[in-house]
């Protein structure tokens, strides 16, 4: 089997990679000109890689015609922290290309199935929509669009995720990486609920989802989200550094109308199930962080 996989170099696409590897298929990885490879540097040479830019319809036309992917994963999407739910002209730059590629999958003939990335926030009414929402949303529907002909398609709406590889900027690498260093960090309350998944399962789930017959929404979370209070606890316990998280030292966010969970029946109906519970999915990435900072510790010395 050839899929064709977007994203590729981000944090879910990276591990998405490494599954699709250990299945065994033929992975053809999209990625912008000149992004850094960091996350996938030790299975590039398992992939074949394609420098372009989703944007520029002519270039993904051709690409698709090159490749003759029987299967898609489109991941690629601006996601840059504190800035990409509100990115008016990012956001819909990723769109477009979402679009230029859907319609360069469905003509060239050889796709039978494609699975878009969305959101649990694509149903969101309050507070209102964010343009980030508001275009995966347009994604998704799009997908149904193009999916009347022979090509099928499901929305992969992922709920919240962490594990090796996140962006250091988000939370909980935030939290993490200060412990870890011994600093004091302050946090919010955290009596927000949220379904968390350790980034490894949603890469599982993807891949059973488009391994599938699946089509429309599919919700990517586990249906029993704890409070981002429990996250940041278990933080503390794999740390041993309790005592430097004040809890409820930073005022709340919007975030707390946002969803907690949405309805994994869909998904278990593939035969997925979540490999890590919350403890050993902290566990293994505490761990990550411990040793990812130590070989960058090393590297920088003089």
């Amino acid at each position: 089997m050839r899929i064709l996989l977007t994203g590729a170099t981000g944090f879910i696409g990276a591990h998405v990679a490494r599954a699709l590897i250990d299945r065994g298929v033929e992975v053809h990885a999209m990625t912008l000109p000149g992004a850094s490879r960091y996350r996938i540097a030790d299975v590039a040479s398992q992939l074949e890689l394609l420098e372009g830019d989703l944007a520029d319809a002519s270039w993904v036309r051709d690409a698709i015609g090159s490749i003759a992917p029987d299967a898609a994963i489109h991941l690629a999407w601006y996601a840059e922290p504190r800035s990409y739910l509100r990115a008016v002209p990012e956001n819909l730059t990723s769109l477009r290309g979402g679009i230029n590629l859907l319609e360069a999958l469905a003509r060239g003939g050889t796709c039978r199935r494609v699975v878009v990335a969305g959101t649990c926030l694509e149903n969101l009414d309050t507070p209102a929509p964010t343009i980030y929402a508001a275009a995966k949303a347009a994604q998704h529907h799009l997908a149904g669009g193009f999916a009347e002909g022979s090509m099928s398609a499901a929305c992969a709406h992922i709920h919240y995720l962490y594990g090796p590889w996140e962006d250091e900027r988000r939370v909980i690498p935030m939290v993490t990486r200060s412990l870890l260093r011994g600093e004091q960090i302050d946090v919010t309350d955290g009596l927000q609920s949220r379904d968390y998944l350790h980034v490894a399962d949603v890469a599982d789930a993807l891949c059973r989802i488009v391994e599938s017959d699946l089509t429309g929404r599919v919700d990517v979370c586990t249906g029993m989200p704890v409070r981002l209070r429990d996250v940041f606890e278990e933080i503390a316990r794999a740390t041993g550094k309790p005592a430097l998280l004040r809890i409820g030292a930073l005022a709340g966010s919007e975030t707390m109308a946002w969803p907690a969970t949405g309805d994994p029946a869909a998904l278990l109906s593939t035969g997925w199930r979540p490999r890590y519970d919350l403890p050993q999915g902290i566990q293994e990435t505490t761990a990550w962080w411990a040793t990812r900072d130590r070989i960058n510790q090393r590297r920088n010395r003089p």
